[in-house]
């Protein structure tokens, strides 16, 4: 069940409430609450036995979400709460049904100088109001003795959004908002004093457009090399492989760069590492990884690294240490133990055997152990995150490769990792360092003081059901982003945005060519940091199906890519990296249709005109600062900047 003890003001979401979670012990050795808010990803909402019930309080923002418990690994719903529904997420192919929590206090209409109700950024301060639904008829924003019209942003299942944008930021500002109700009363909320909130974030990101490499996947600089597990899908690649493609990287116009796990570890995607104060030798060890941040900073590209911290590998030290002593071995806290010895005799002995690395490692899946780890993984052992020397080895293992050059961390299953932990070692890093987390649902417990932005997997979910499902109109789409636009506020600006990443299907095999340019239209010119996954800018498609379809090696004989693909890609990148209004700029829709919309980027006096146009018959818009008709052609898009129009 989930019970409400009141609410409590926040500084972010104006109040949040003080919900406590529970159902009935049965024997389990662990729990953990699962929801939209974690991914339904066990690790960051441990719960604890009291008496008969598995318990957690936790303080979560007004709204709609979907919860269930995990005890023992079992997925369950609230068997004390009727009210469920089918929760679908193409993002992270997640589909259960779900027990649903709402959680909304009694006030009809609201609002709050924080975060999210009152922010400046760009040289602009928005100011937001929220209803419960069909309760405001109009809404007007009070200030230096001016009425300003609010416009309605957008609204989910229990409540309305209404937001103004005013120009300029900084300083003291006194309103007031009146709100005429269905009714037809009109009431006045306010006055309010308060200095508009600011997002503190580095501000380089919002002048990059990134791109991800798995360097196993990427290219080859060093002939041979000695692979950790052989026929462990391993291609080859190494960063000095990077270092010889820089040019296409530069050529290209990214000028960030992301890279999967480069630490030292057995498997070729990287994320079960054994040393994480070194670079694996298969990429080339310490001295390549100096010869490419060398040439990246010689090019001006930034380079942001994988941290994975949710989990180490079974072959690091510490938990062979476990391994080997049990109860006697001193980091037997460092991670999530379940009994002793974490592992049998029979596992050891298949792990020691002579079997082919595939064989070994199904037979190994197919026994026990007594450690959680990531989805279950044997070779994956959670580390237990309520240890302060996991905290503490988490930050000076962030710190080390910062004070070595790197620029930033993306954080490997963040939503695995409490909030409190990643909101704990940011305040240990220096602040130029872009921290941007893996969570693949609302990402409200994880963004403001916790990351600078997260991976914008709610997002990617939006593009795949309008551009590549088609399961959702260009109405519905707008509906949704405005919704984002509302629980990220500024933070929406640093989101990392993507089409593909590691963990996908590549776009291009669900869209189609003509969506998948259209998509990466969209991209390059909304709101977020842009990036493109090595190969989106060739037309590279995926190999095969499932969450590690999209890892195809890159291919470089230039006869293999797509010259159309090339073309688009270079001119939409060089177009963001040339426009601050795409970097910083507001956005407002124009106009809309069942399958096309056009909106504007607008920063100062700099405007973009996009107009995206997935129907099968061509689109005329009338844009007034121009004074003519845009005409765009069926399934493509187009950009007008500076009086010239970009299709």
């Amino acid at each position: 069940m989930y019970k409400i003890f009141g609410f409590k003001e926040s500084k972010i979401f104006g109040r949040v409430a003080l919900v406590e979670f529970s159902f009935p012990y049965n024997g389990e050795s662990h729990a953990y609450l699962l929801g939209n808010f974690n991914a339904f990803n066990e690790g960051s909402f441990r719960m604890k036995l009291d008496g008969n019930r598995w318990k957690i309080r936790m303080e979560l923002p007004e709204g709609v979400w979907g919860y269930a418990f995990s005890p023992g690994g079992r997925f369950e719903l609230d068997p004390e709460n009727p009210r469920t529904e089918n929760y679908r997420r193409p993002a992270y192919k997640f589909e259960k049904e779900v027990s649903v929590a709402e959680i909304a206090g009694a006030e009809e209409v609201y609002h709050s100088p924080a975060l999210l109700y009152l922010y400046s950024f760009g040289g602009r301060t928005h100011f937001i109001l929220r209803g419960k639904r069909n309760v405001i008829r109009s809404a007007l924003l009070v200030v230096e003795g001016k009425e300003v019209r609010m416009h309605m942003k957008a609204y989910d299942e229990p409540f309305e959004y209404y937001e103004t944008v005013l120009p300029g930021s900084g300083g003291e500002v006194e309103y007031s908002l009146l709100v005429e109700r269905a009714s037809g009363v009109v009431e006045e909320f306010g006055p309010f004093r308060a200095v508009p909130n600011e997002l503190e974030a580095p501000p380089w990101p919002l002048e990059s457009v990134f791109y991800q490499i798995m360097p196993d996947r990427f290219a080859i600089g060093i002939g041979e090399k000695k692979l950790p597990l052989k026929g462990e899908f391993f291609h080859g690649g190494d960063l000095k492989g990077i270092v010889e493609h820089i040019d296409h990287l530069e050529n290209l116009g990214v000028n960030a760069l992301y890279l999967t796990p480069i630490f030292e570890s057995m498997t070729y995607h990287g994320y079960d590492i054994v040393d994480y104060y070194h670079v694996a030798g298969r990429l080339g060890g310490d001295e390549a990884f100096e010869e490419l941040l060398e040439a990246l900073k010689g090019r001006g590209i930034k380079l942001v690294l994988d941290g994975v911290f949710h989990h180490t590998s079974f072959f690091h030290p510490w938990f062979q240490d476990v391994v080997k002593r049990g109860e006697m071995s001193e980091y037997k806290d460092f991670y999530r133990i379940t009994g002793f010895p974490v592992v049998s005799q029979e596992f050891l002995e298949a792990l020691n055997s002579d079997l082919p690395w595939i064989e070994k490692y199904k037979t190994l899946k197919s026994l026990n152990w007594n450690y959680e780890g990531f989805f279950s993984v044997w070779l994956m052992p959670r580390l237990n995150h309520d240890n302060p020397a996991v905290i503490n080895f988490m930050a000076d293992v962030m710190e080390h490769w910062l004070k070595r050059g790197v620029d930033g961390w993306r954080l490997d299953v963040a939503h695995g990792v409490p909030p409190e932990v990643w909101r704990e070692v940011r305040k240990r890093l220096p602040d130029g360092a872009y921290l941007f987390g893996e969570v693949m649902d609302d990402p409200s417990l994880y963004l403001f003081d916790v990351f600078h932005g997260v991976m914008n997997y709610p997002l990617y979910d939006l593009l795949l059901r309008f551009f590549a499902f088609e399961e959702i109109d260009a109405r519905e789409f707008l509906n949704e982003l405005e919704l984002l636009s509302v629980r990220y506020g500024p933070a929406e600006y640093f989101t990392y945005n993507f089409l593909d990443n590691h963990d996908t299907e590549r776009f291009i095999n669900l869209a189609g060519k003509g969506r998948y340019l259209c998509a990466l239209t969209f991209l390059m010119t909304y709101k977020g940091v842009p990036a493109i996954f090595y190969g989106d800018e060739i037309g590279l498609r995926s190999l095969g199906e499932g969450m590690s379809a999209g890892r195809a090696p890159m291919p470089w004989g230039e006869g293999e890519w797509d010259g159309e693909i090339l073309k688009r890609a270079r001119e939409l990148i060089h177009l963001r990296r040339s426009s601050a209004a795409l970097q910083r700029g507001d956005f407002s829709v124009v106009g809309v249709g069942k399958e096309w919309f056009a909106y504007e980027r607008a920063l100062g006096d700099e405007r973009v005109l996009v107009v995206i146009n997935c129907s099968n018959r061509r689109v005329k818009l009338h844009w007034s600062p121009l004074d003519k008709e845009i005409e765009v052609a069926p399934v493509s898009g187009a950009v007008v900047y500076n009086d010239v129009i970009r299709v």
